[in-house]
Parts: C-alpha cells; sequence; structure tokens
C-alpha cells in the first residue's frame, strides 16, 4: 500500500502543533504546569500510533526487505536530527542562556548521536543532549524492532511486536528497573506504537474503510472519554500511567476516522504542507521558542499571564513558519541528496513511509 493518506498528514500536522503549543506554553514558567506538558505529551503520542500505522500499512501484508526499510529510515529521520543535536550542543557551548536544561557534554553529545538512552541529570531524566530527541530513541528502537519481524506476515508481525512490547512493559512495572536503557526500554510508552499498528492491520484488511455509523460513535465516544481522563488522571506527573492508557485511545480514535473518511474530507492544501513538514516544525520549533521568549521577555513581564499566552500564540505562528522554511530549504534538499548518495530513487514529498 503507497497510497499518502492526506488525513494522516494532517494528523501529523496537528501532533507537532501539540508539541510546538506545550513549549510555547511552558518555556516562560518557572515550575511545570501539568496540562501544558500533556499537551506536548499527547502530541509525542499521536506521532507513535501514527507511527505504528505508517509501517504496517506502507509494508504490506507479505515479507518485506529489512535491510531496505532501515535504510530508509535512517535517511528519513538521522541526518536531520543529527544536524539538531549538533546545533543545539554548539549552543549550548556559546549561548547556554537560550537553553533551561541543556548543558554541553562531549560524553551526552557522543550517546546522544548513537540514540542510546542515558540519564540526564540536567534534565532530570532519561533525555539526550538535545531534549526533544527522545522521542527519536523510542522511534529508532521501534524501526529496528520492525525489521527484526521482516520475516514475518503483516498479522504475525504486529501481534509479535505487541506481545514483546507488553511482556517489556510488564517487566519495567514489576522490576522498576534503576538503570537508564533498561529503565527506558521497559516503558508502557512504545505501546502506542502497536495501537497504530493495529489499525494499520485493519486498514490493510479493508475493515476500517467500511466501519458502520455505530462503530464511529463507539470510537468518538471512546476517544473523548479517553481525552478526559488522559487531562485529569494523575495529578501532578506528566507521564502518568493511566493517563497514557487515555490518550493513547484518543490518539488511536483520531487515526481511525481519518482513514475512515479519507475519501469524504476535504483536501487543504495548507494543512498538507505542514503535515509534510512535521518533522522540521518538531525538530526546529524549540530555537525559534527560545529566541522569541528570549527577546519579547526583555520588555514583557513572564509573570504576566496573558503576556504568556501572546508570546506562546506567536511562538506557534513562527515555530511553524520555521519548520515550513527548514523542511523547504533544509529537508527536502537533504533527502533528495541522502537518496542519491544510496543509490535510491528521490521521493521528497514524504508518504507514509517516509
Amino acid at each position: 500500500m503507497r497510497q499518502k493518506f492526506i488525513t494522516i498528514q494532517y494528523l501529523r500536522g496537528f501532533a507537532a502543533m501539540l508539541v510546538l503549543a506545550s513549549h510555547a506554553l511552558l518555556y516562560p514558567l518557572v515550575e511545570d504546569n501539568l496540562s501544558f506538558g500533556r499537551l506536548g505529551w499527547l502530541g509525542v503520542i499521536l506521532f507513535f500510533v501514527i507511527s505504528g500505522f505508517i509501517m504496517v500499512a506502507v509494508t504490506g501484508e507479505g515479507r518485506f526487505s529489512a535491510p531496505a526499510f532501515l535504510r530508509r529510515r535512517f535517511i528519513r529521520i538521522v541526518p536531520m536530527y543529527w544536524g539538531a543535536t549538533l546545533l543545539a550542543a554548539a549552543l549550548a557551548l556559546v549561548a547556554p542562556q537560550m537553553f533551561k536544561t541543556t548543558v554541553y557534554d562531549t560524553g551526552q553529545l557522543l550517546l546522544s548521536l548513537l540514540f542510546v538512552p542515558f540519564y540526564n541529570p540536567v534534565s532530570h531524566g532519561i533525555h539526550p543532549l538535545y531534549k526533544l530527541g527522545w522521542t527519536l530513541n523510542y522511534e529508532v528502537f521501534f524501526y529496528f524492532c520492525f525489521a527484526l519481524l521482516a520475516f514475518l506476515g503483516a498479522q504475525s508481525r504486529v501481534f509479535w511486536l505487541t506481545a514483546a512490547f507488553t511482556a517489556l512493559a510488564v517487566l519495567g512495572a514489576l522490576l522498576q528497573p534503576e538503570p537508564a536503557i533498561a529503565q527506558f526500554y521497559t516503558s508502557f510508552m512504545p505501546l502506542a506504537f502497536c495501537a497504530g499498528a493495529w489499525l494499520g492491520l485493519a486498514t490493510l484488511q479493508g475493515r476500517l474503510s467500511g466501519l458502520s455509523a455505530g462503530a464511529v460513535c463507539v470510537a468518538l465516544i471512546l476517544g473523548l472519554a479517553g481525552l478526559v481522563e488522559g487531562f485529569v488522571f494523575g495529578e501532578g506527573l506528566v507521564e502518568d500511567a493511566f493517563a497514557f492508557i487515555g490518550l493513547v485511545a484518543f490518539a488511536s480514535s483520531l487515526v481511525l476516522l481519518a482513514v475512515r473518511f479519507e475519501r469524504r474530507l476535504p483536501r487543504v492544501a495548507l494543512l498538507e504542507h505542514i503535515g509534510d513538514a512535521s518533522y522540521s516544525i518538531y525538530l526546529v520549533h524549540i530555537y525559534e521558542v527560545a529566541v522569541l521568549s528570549g527577546l519579547v521577555f526583555k520588555l514583557l513581564d513572564p509573570t504576566n499571564l496573558w503576556a504568556d499566552y501572546l508570546v506562546a500564540a506567536v511562538s506557534i505562528i513562527g515555530g511553524t513558519v520555521a519548520g515550513l522554511l527548514l523542511y523547504r530549504f533544509v529537508e527536502q534538499p537533504l533527502l533528495r541528496f541522502c537518496n542519491a548518495a544510496l543509490g535510491r530513487r528521490t521521493e521528497v514529498a514524504p508518504a507514509p513511509a517516509e
């Protein structure tokens, strides 16, 4: 299945906007805000569900080439992420005031570039030097696990992927490991990929496009209930396990409804373009938020709630524009170069596989 789901592109853009809005709202605050933090977390969960869906949908029902799959994944995410990480490292050296939780460290830089999870004493969490990269560590983990199952058919592949990630999550809950690598890979977060993978399998089998009105209503109700539960449950902890269940339900319902109504929803060029540029928006927005907030809050009072909202609104627009420009002038040329260098045909517009 090589079709490009326009509605999924809309959701990719929406996920990027959630993360951008979360950071724009949180940046001037001294203490974390649960609702603002959950907003960005929902964006990440939606990205993971979409990723699981896309990987299953585009690899099809049969076996696939693991090396070719990993090569495409490398081209798609690694050069851009390495660039963002190296830029963060350089700025942490020359302009550390731009960052709240980023300090240059050569060892951390090397581990970050290799996608090795580690405990970051500055951010007080398992974060790479470029903090946003923690999501890419999970993406790379998912890609490798998915590639290991390339010899199976789609249904078996999704089943064993879900069984493996569930077993890891159970072990993590029971053992509560302290080492960063063990703690990271026994998290419940990879289960979001599984939710999307099952939706991708249902799409391959033609079951989503023909859902009845009753089933659509049930999905909508469950999704909205999950959204409420995800923002209410677990006061004081952003990444709460029970809240995760609700937010995964909401993200999954969005993907389900998007696929179900793919042929009936209008094609909006701007939303599609934002979806195409979602990776660039994700990687670059924190720089724009930091620069804009740093400049504006020299004139405005960061303790003024209305000033915070005004700066956040401008940051969301600015971060989107910055991401669109990065996509046009950096990501697309870089994709062309990498595809040409590795002897593959050029695919600039990101199909679901990208």
